[in-house]
């Protein structure tokens, strides 16, 4: 019989998808999702979380029981972080021991730990790891070899074509290029028709990956940005290498390693002043994005050439006042650049 694991489709789901869907599938199992995030999840998930939890932590827990008695088992990692130094969100670390002590009727949690910065942690330790979770399923030891070394050339080609290069970087922002977004998660390139784009505006778009990437936590911002006429790249999309040196320009190390996507990109368009404007996206009450939100917004202040709109969202957020600010943003941008051309 198959055995079903239930992944739940927040959080660090949008960083290692494809890495855990292919290794367990490879192992044979049935991977089971949780649909995208809807007014079910977000209800269930607001009643039942802590009210401390940050908006996106809240929306775990609904992702998480509406899985909960269609599993066999659930995949909840505890990670800490993949690099040397900086960590993620220590509410990962967390989120199945917290799961598991409220709901008792849960299914085996698989919740494999792991962390370079604080265990020191390295491949080995990884594939050791994920060695004894493919046990669970199969008694193969090749089979298990062999879904864990395709699960992560498939986890790296995925980045390798999220991640821009820095000459696909320059290219976009010299009008060359455009980026397609239809709703997956990696926009494709498109050439511009150069007669019909020069006025168009471009910017910035920053946030978590489980915000940008969640229509319904994001209140579909990308589509609306879309529907203005804007061209937009986002901090998932920067490369590396300009995010890394962003980062050494500081005098201090930010810590959380997914923050530092956030604020490098930020930092990176204030710098070259080859965007009309930034957005960022905060949730209420995550203590990182607390932290970058209040860098970004010091960084902004001594360099105002580039305009940054910075949002925080929250289960109370609407629509409609989004809808409000994005306009007005949009036309404070466009008056900028008349008054600038006269």
């Amino acid at each position: 019989m198959v055995k079903k694991v239930g992944v739940p489709r927040a959080l660090l789901y949008y960083k290692f998808d494809v890495l855990w869907k292919t290794f367990f599938e490879k192992l044979g199992a049935c991977v089971i999702l949780s649909p995208e995030t809807n007014p079910h999840i977000k209800n269930l998930a607001i009643s039942k979380a802590p009210d401390e939890d940050c908006y996106s932590s809240k929306l775990y827990f609904g992702h998480t029981l509406v899985l909960k008695d269609k599993v066999d088992y659930l995949f909840i990692p505890r990670f800490q972080s993949d690099h040397k130094t900086n960590i993620s969100c220590q509410k990962f670390m967390g989120l199945a021991d917290v799961l598991r002590s409220m709901f008792k009727d849960l299914p085996p949690i698989i919740r494999p730990y792991f962390s370079m910065a604080k265990a020191h942690h390295r491949m080995r330790h990884l594939l050791w790891k994920a060695f004894k979770v493919g046990c669970i399923f199969t008694k193969n030891p090749i089979r298990i070899v062999y879904a864990e070394l395709t699960a992560l050339k498939k986890h790296r080609d995925f980045f390798l074509k999220l991640h821009l290069t820095e000459d696909q970087l320059h290219r976009w922002e010299s009008k060359e290029v455009s980026f397609i977004h239809t709703g997956g998660r990696i926009p494709y390139i498109k050439e511009h028709d150069l007669k019909n784009c020069d006025g168009r505006l471009k910017i910035a778009l920053t946030g978590h990956s489980y915000v940008l990437n969640d229509p319904m936590q994001s209140l579909n911002i990308a589509d609306k940005i879309i529907q203005h006429g804007v061209d937009f790249i986002t901090s998932e999309q920067l490369p590396r290498t300009v995010v890394e040196a962003e980062m050494a320009k500081l005098d201090y190390d930010m810590y959380f390693q997914y923050e530092r996507e956030i604020l490098g990109t930020i930092m990176y368009f204030l710098d070259s002043k080859t965007v009309d404007g930034i957005i960022q996206i905060m949730i209420f009450s995550c203590g990182p994005d607390s932290v970058a939100g209040e860098m970004a917004n010091n960084i902004a202040h001594l360099k105002q050439d580039v305009p940054l709109l910075q949002l925080t969202f929250d289960e109370l957020t609407g629509e409609t006042g989004l809808n409000t600010r994005l306009e007005a943003f949009f036309d404070m941008i466009k008056r900028r650049k008349e008054k600038n051309s006269i």
